[in-house]
C-alpha cells in the first residue's frame, strides 16, 4: 500500500475519572524521520505499551512504517489517560495519516476497544462504564469489540457496532461491508456469577419474633433509611441484617449496569445480576477500604454497596475515624476521593444496617446475664459511634432475645418485597427520578409531601420540646412519608406521623442511656 501524510484528523474516545467520563480527542502525525512511536498526553504505563500493539497491527495490515516517526496526541493533555481502551482510536488516527484511501470518521463516532498483536479488537478493563459514559456524552455510534451488547437494552439514536478485527473495521468505515456478526461469535460479558444463585440466603420467614425490627426494616427498605440494631449476643441482629437485602426489589436495567460498572472498575467479581448488592466488611477494615482510595483511587465498600446494602456488624469494633468518614457519603449519595495524582467521584447511595452490642461483653443492661465491663469500658465502646453519625440514622432499635418455640411464622421475603416495590414505584412517580424518601433533597420532599400547616406545626412543637435537631425534623417527615407510601396513602396521615415519632422516641431513649453511662472515678 502507498502511504501519504494527508490532513491531520481527529478520532474520538472516552476516558474515565472514577465513574465519570470525558471525551478524549486522539490525533496522530506521521513524518519521515528515525523510526519511532511516541504517545503524549499523560498516558499511564499500559497505554505507553500501546505503541507496540499499534505498530504490530500496522505490520499485520502490510503497511511499511520504516523510517517513519509516529506521534500520537491525546487531549485534553492535562488529564491522565489510563488503560488500553484507546488502542483502537489511536490506530485509526494513525491509519488516517498513512493510507491513501481516506477513512471517514465523524465526531459523533466513538472508538472503545483494545487491540491484540494480530489486529483483533478485544475488551478491556472499564469497558462497561466507558460505554455508559459514551452514551451520556452524546455519541451516536460506538465501535466496540465483538461483545454481546444485548444487556445494554435498546437505546434510541445510539448504534452499537461490535467488530472482530481492524481490517473489518476499515471496510465498515468505508461503507464496503455490512456487519452481521453471528451471536455465537460474540463474547458474553454478562453471564451471572455461578456462585451467586447457589448461595443460600436467609428468608424473612425464617426469623422468628422481632416484629418491631421487621417493621423497621420494611420501612427502611421502602424509603432508603438507615438502621442500627443494638442488643446482646445471639438475639438475632445479624440474621435480620442478612435477610434484609432479600426484601429489596430487583434493580432496574440502568441501576444494574451502573452497579456492574462499579464492580468492574474495582476488579470485583459480580455478574449482571438484578439483585441489589450486599456488602458485609469485617470490622478490621481500614478507612481506605470502606471509603475507597489508593494512589489511583478505586471504589471502596460504600461504593460497592451502591444501590444496595452496607452491613456493618460489630459496629463498636470499627475505628471511630472510619465510622465518621461515612457521614458525608450517607447524606450526599456519592464520595469524592482526592489524591495528588487524581481526584475521582464514585456513587455511594446505600442503605446502612449497623449492628452492635451495648458493651464489650455484650450484656450491659441485660436481664439475662450480669455485665462484666467497667463503666469506662462501656463508655469507650459506645462512643465509637459519634453523635453526628447516630443523628444520621433514621432508626435505632434495641433487641432482646426471643424464644424460638411458639413463635408464629412471619411473612416471606417475596410478600414483603411486593409491598416495598409498590411503595418505591409511588416515590419514583412522585419525584420523577430514582430518589427515595430517605435521600431526596429536602426542598423536593417538602414540595411533594402534602403536609398540612397543622402537621408541620405539630412536628416543630414536638421537636422543640424534646430538643431534637432540625435534621431530626426532616427525618420524621421522611419516615412518615415512607410509612404512608407503604399504606398506599397519597397524603401523610396522622397515624404515619405518630408512628414516625414513636420510632424516634426509641432511638432517643438509646442515646439517653448512652449519655447516662458515667465513668466511675
Amino acid at each position: 500500500m502507498k502511504e501519504v501524510s494527508g490532513i491531520m484528523g481527529q478520532v474520538m474516545s472516552v476516558g474515565l475519572e472514577g465513574m465519570r467520563g470525558h471525551k478524549v480527542i486522539v490525533e496522530a502525525n506521521v513524518r519521515d524521520e528515525k523510526e519511532s512511536c511516541i504517545i503524549i498526553g499523560l498516558p499511564d504505563a499500559p497505554m505507553k505499551e500501546s505503541k507496540e500493539r499499534i505498530l504490530s497491527c500496522l505490520h499485520t495490515l502490510e503497511l511499511d512504517m520504516s523510517m517513519k516517526k509516529v506521534t500520537i496526541h491525546l487531549s485534553p493533555a492535562d488529564k491522565r489517560k489510563t488503560g488500553t481502551g484507546h488502542d483502537c482510536a489511536m490506530l485509526i488516527a494513525v491509519l488516517q495519516k498513512v493510507m491513501i484511501e481516506p477513512i471517514p470518521v465523524n465526531s459523533k463516532t466513538c472508538f472503545l476497544a483494545a487491540l491484540s498483536l494480530t489486529g483483533n479488537l478485544t475488551p478491556f478493563h472499564g469497558l462497561i462504564p466507558a460505554i455508559q459514559q459514551a452514551v451520556l456524552l452524546g455519541f451516536k455510534k460506538i465501535i466496540l469489540p465483538p461483545i454481546n451488547v444485548g444487556f445494554l437494552g435498546k437505546i434510541e439514536s445510539v448504534e452499537f457496532v461490535p467488530i472482530h478485527s481492524v481490517s473489518m473495521l476499515i471496510s465498515y468505515l468505508r461503507g464496503q461491508q455490512t456487519l452481521e456478526l453471528p451471536q455465537e461469535g460474540l463474547i458474553s460479558l454478562h453471564e451471572l456469577d455461578s456462585m451467586e444463585n447457589s448461595l443460600a440466603v436467609p428468608d424473612f420467614s425464617a426469623v422468628r419474633g422481632h416484629d418491631e425490627a421487621k417493621r423497621v426494616l420494611e420501612i427502611a427498605a421502602a424509603g432508603g433509611h438507615h438502621v442500627m440494631l443494638n442488643g446482646p449476643p445471639g438475639c438475632g441482629k445479624t440474621m435480620l441484617a442478612d435477610a434484609f437485602h432479600t426484601i429489596l426489589p430487583d434493580l432496574s436495567n440502568d441501576d444494574m449496569l451502573e452497579t456492574f460498572g462499579i464492580y468492574h472498575l474495582a476488579k470485583e467479581n459480580r455478574g449482571f445480576s438484578t439483585r441489589p448488592p450486599y456488602r458485609h466488611p469485617h470490622h478490621s477494615a481500614s478507612a481506605v477500604s470502606l471509603i475507597g482510595g489508593g494512589t489511583y483511587p478505586r471504589p471502596g465498600e460504600i461504593s460497592l454497596a451502591h444501590n444496595g446494602v452496607l452491613f456493618l456488624d460489630e459496629l463498636g469494633e470499627f475505628s471511630r475515624k472510619s465510622l465518621d468518614m461515612l457521614r458525608q457519603p450517607m447524606e450526599m449519595g456519592e464520595v469524592t476521593i482526592n489524591r495528588v495524582r487524581q481526584s475521582v467521584t464514585y456513587p455511594s447511595s446505600f442503605i446502612l444496617i449497623a449492628a452492635t452490642n451495648p458493651c464489650p461483653c455484650g450484656y450491659f443492661g441485660s436481664n439475662e446475664r450480669y455485665c462484666t465491663c467497667t463503666p469506662l469500658q462501656v463508655r469507650s465502646y459506645q462512643l465509637k459511634a459519634s453523635g453526628p453519625l447516630l443523628d444520621r440514622l433514621d432508626f435505632i432499635l434495641t433487641l432482646k432475645s426471643v424464644g424460638i418455640m411458639g413463635s408464629q411464622v412471619s411473612e416471606t421475603s417475596a410478600v414483603i418485597r411486593k409491598r416495598i416495590a409498590a411503595a418505591k414505584t409511588m416515590q419514583k412517580e412522585r419525584y420523577m427520578s430514582n430518589k427515595l424518601n430517605g435521600n431526596v433533597p429536602i426542598s423536593m420532599l417538602m414540595t411533594n409531601s402534602f403536609l398540612t400547616e397543622e402537621q408541620v406545626k405539630e412536628i416543630q412543637v414536638i421537636c422543640f420540646e424534646r430538643k431534637w435537631s432540625n435534621r431530626t425534623q426532616a427525618k420524621l417527615i421522611r419516615v412518615a412519608r415512607t410509612i404512608a407510601d407503604l399504606a398506599e396513602e397519597i397524603t401523610i396521615t396522622k397515624r404515619a406521623i405518630q408512628e414516625a415519632i414513636d420510632w424516634k422516641q426509641l432511638a432517643s431513649s438509646f442515646q439517653d442511656r448512652k449519655s447516662a453511662v458515667t465513668i466511675d472515678e
